[in-house]
């Protein structure tokens, strides 16, 4: 979801301090960049400074190469990062984030599976089927087997270009349910019949590599439907005027963004004092989704949410039922056999 971000200027001098001054400075948040941190500035940093009086700094692109230099030499600058949950369960397994005190955060409030050891659940994206609502009048695709069928729905689909997405959605397109996606694909004769799925209509799959790429393709009419990110497909309808559509029925995966706090940062209090004030403003949370159409993890801002938004989120309860949570485990094990495998399938 990061990749469509487009980047803000911005001097990282501006946020590099000399190691004597770093637990002099305020508290630092790193995320990625373009509407995605605008709306994080307006729904959370400038409230929490508001209601605190405690200022917020930002920076970018907060690498996992990045923090592992900073925790080895002692010199950290960043405070609080906004990771997919896959990168912070690797950051915390290799000692990179503080592992947080969940006693002070009442998980019972949250979506199950949105929270980890060592990240705070912040938003959720859904990975779903997405099409033209103007070129599919009556009848339109309500599954992942009408995106395989191209004898009933003839033209191109888009697929996200890696592996991660598009061997869940072939098995959901060859029977199995959402609920089995993993067990099936951790073993070899699942990973195969992900692939041969694929492969059956590989003719007629156009990979891309960004949001922008994929709603470009789906408004000139190259692609006929697509894999798509929820937020990015709701905001176009807003911004555009166009009429994408969600099949929420098809079934989805959901993934999500955490909060973690950086291995030995000087404003580690701060920093959980930042996820409380989260934790107790839900109506902040529900902001951040009307600005991004990206759920919530907190239940309670459901309350705050118009029913014209909550329709278009992945974290309801109506669309929870076809739904499974990206296995992250499963990928930080399989991504990289998965990705040279996916790459030499793509070449073909």
């Amino acid at each position: 979801m990061k990749t469509y971000f487009s980047a803000l200027a911005c001097t990282a001098a501006l946020f590099v301090l000399q190691p004597g001054l770093a637990s002099a400075r305020d508290l630092t948040i790193v995320a990625w960049g373009g509407a995605g941190q605008e709306a994080q500035r307006a729904a959370f940093f400038g409230p929490y400074t508001k209601e605190t009086g405690k200022a917020i700094l930002e920076d970018q692109t907060p690498l996992l190469a990045k923090v592992r230099s900073m925790v080895e030499s002692g010199n950290i600058t960043w405070d609080v990062l906004d990771l997919e949950s896959a990168e912070a369960m690797i950051g915390c397994e290799e000692g990179l984030f503080e592992r947080l005190d969940w006693s002070q955060i009442d998980q019972s409030k949250y979506v199950e599976h949105v929270h980890s050891d060592c990240g705070y659940g912040l938003y959720t994206a859904g990975n779903i089927l997405a099409y033209d609502g103007d070129r599919f009048p009556q009848d339109p695709p309500s599954s992942w087997a009408d995106f395989f069928n191209t004898e009933k729905y003839p033209g191109k689909r888009g697929i996200w270009n890696t592996p991660k997405g598009a061997l869940e959605v072939a098995l959901m397109a060859d029977g199995v349910p959402a609920g089995e996606i993993y067990q099936v694909l951790r073993t070899p004769q699942g990973i195969d019949r992900a692939f041969g799925r694929l492969d059956s209509i590989k003719s007629d799959i156009l990979l891309w590599n960004s949001g922008a790429e994929f709603v470009s393709r789906l408004a000139t009419g190259e692609y006929v439907m697509t894999y798509a990110w929820n937020g990015r497909i709701s905001t176009t309808n807003d911004s555009d005027g166009k009429n994408f559509r969600i099949a929420w029925d098809a079934g989805y995966t959901y993934v999500t963004d955490q909060l973690v706090i950086v291995k030995g940062s000087p404003n580690k209090e701060q920093a959980m004092e930042y996820f409380k004030f989260l934790h107790n403003h839900p109506e902040l949370q529900a902001d951040y989704t009307k600005r991004t159409y990206y759920s919530s993890t907190s239940l309670a801002s459901l309350d705050y949410l118009p029913a014209e938004v909550k329709e278009q989120l992945p974290l309801i309860p109506e669309h929870l039922k076809n739904a499974v949570p990206v296995d992250d485990e499963f990928w930080v094990e399989n991504l990289d056999s998965l990705t040279e495998r996916f790459n030499i399938w793509a070449a073909r």
